[in-house]
């Protein structure tokens, strides 16, 4: 079932763009409406497949036929006009009225020239019951009418896609592009093929599946700097996979800015901070004691706060512990992984080990005013390094670290690093 806010998705009326993969329903499959003569008399069959009989005049009787996609009775029927739109079809006949109607509500459609086919002209709504219902006259003057009822994908069956971008924000160069599915996409190779990243000066995205229900995109390297760069995910209509439906397109917009990239050095105990390529401060730090290593590789910043309460049963431990710590509040705080690795402000009483030792619970700790220079040069989306530990890599779900994945291993889900 559908779950998320969709702010940032396309109205369901809106055609579809896209050759849908795998997105016609099982019941989309051209079957003839309940039929019935105008007239009384004996009775005669509007079709073959007719599901009743229609009355016919003493002197005339209706001698055409019709089918209607979707059949009378259909379910699941997928409402996306570029995928499935409902078709009715006189044979030897011709129509004088044909609609579509959702409860009082008439759905558009088209006839055709020789009035011989009726083809709806806009999308459906999920979840809900149509009838369509149709008049027709054969050549002698005969005339028939009949009804077919039909329910749309139904809401547990639908299913829709949010991104981790703000419509409209600023990210850094490093930004890592995050789709998060409401239901499990089991034809993950036909819905890859429909999300799209551009930009002036972005290159190769590539999709990585993290689960059935989350993917990321990188590109070969950092996005550009301070360019627009536009996110699609064109899943309306599509069958992701054991009959769930994306009930809405997803699209959002943001901005990069400049460059921005910092290197934290265990050897040396310092992080050097780029703009632009040009290094603009070096600051000494502390990293991870010997308990709790810092991990290495590339990182890219997930939220910044001026404070942050760090509180250890947060990561299921306690005083029995032997990595428990007191809770205790940070300073000019930037978050690296879930798991808790941040660059902050060290506390005061490891002010005289930073640039010496390695104190911290595997977070980057600076002095004061380092860590305020930190805070606000950089932002969200931007890339921090550490190197020299000696201990391993952050999972890459473990916050994005996308970045330390060889990018033409990027798409292989099963490529394992040092993590």
């Amino acid at each position: 079932m559908a779950f998320f806010p969709r702010d940032s998705v396309t109205s369901r009326r809106q055609a579809l763009s896209f050759t849908a993969v795998g997105a016609a329903s099982v019941f989309g499959l051209a079957a003839c409406s309940t039929a019935e003569s105008e007239s009384t008399g004996s009775s005669a069959s509007a079709s073959a497949a007719a599901s009743s009989t229609p009355s016919a005049s003493p002197t005339q009787k209706f001698v055409g036929s019709v089918a209607v996609t979707p059949e009378k009775d259909a379910v699941e029927f997928n409402p996306v006009l570029a995928v499935n739109p409902v078709v009715a079809t006189a044979t030897d006949a011709t129509f004088t009225s044909v609609k579509l109607m959702a409860g009082k509500a008439n759905i558009a459609g088209e006839l055709s020239e020789d009035k011989t086919t009726w083809t709806s002209t806009e999308d459906l709504a999920f979840d809900t019951e149509y009838t369509l219902k149709w008049e027709a006259e054969d050549a002698e003057g005969g005339k028939g009418k009949g009804s077919s009822v039909f329910t749309t994908v139904s809401a547990v069956n639908e299913a829709n896609a949010m991104t981790n971008l703000k419509e409209g924000a600023v990210y850094g160069v490093g930004q890592i592009i995050q789709i998060n599915f409401s239901e499990p996409v089991i034809n993950k190779d036909a819905v890859e093929k429909l999300i799209e990243v551009t930009g002036n000066g972005v290159t190769e995205p590539r999709v990585r599946w993290y689960s059935d229900y989350m993917a990321r995109v990188r590109t070969k390297d950092y996005l550009p700097a301070n360019t627009d760069v536009a996110v699609k995910v064109n899943i309306l209509g599509v069958d992701l996979g054991n009959g769930m439906i994306g009930n809405s397109n997803t699209a959002v917009n943001f901005k990069t800015s400049e460059k921005r990239y910092a290197l934290a050095d265990n050897n040396t105990k310092t992080m050097k901070m780029y703009v632009n390529d040009e290094l603009v401060h070096t600051a000494p730090i502390t990293l991870g004691n010997a308990e709790w290593p810092s991990v290495v590789g590339q990182l890219v910043i997930q939220e910044q706060a001026p404070t942050y309460k760090f509180d250890p049963t947060t990561l299921g431990l306690d005083r029995s512990n032997a990595h428990w710590y007191e809770p205790f509040t940070a300073s000019w705080t930037s978050r690296l992984t879930d798991s808790g690795v941040f660059v902050h402000q060290a506390l005061p009483s490891a002010w005289g080990s930073v640039g010496y030792y390695n104190v911290s619970h595997g977070c980057i700790g600076m002095l004061p005013a380092d860590a305020k220079f930190f805070f606000d040069t950089f932002d969200v989306g931007d890339v921090v390094e550490t190197v020299n530990t000696g201990y391993l890599m952050a999972d890459p779900d473990n916050g994005y670290g996308d970045w330390n994945i060889p990018f033409d291993s990027y798409a292989d889900e099963n490529y394992r690093g040092n993590w």
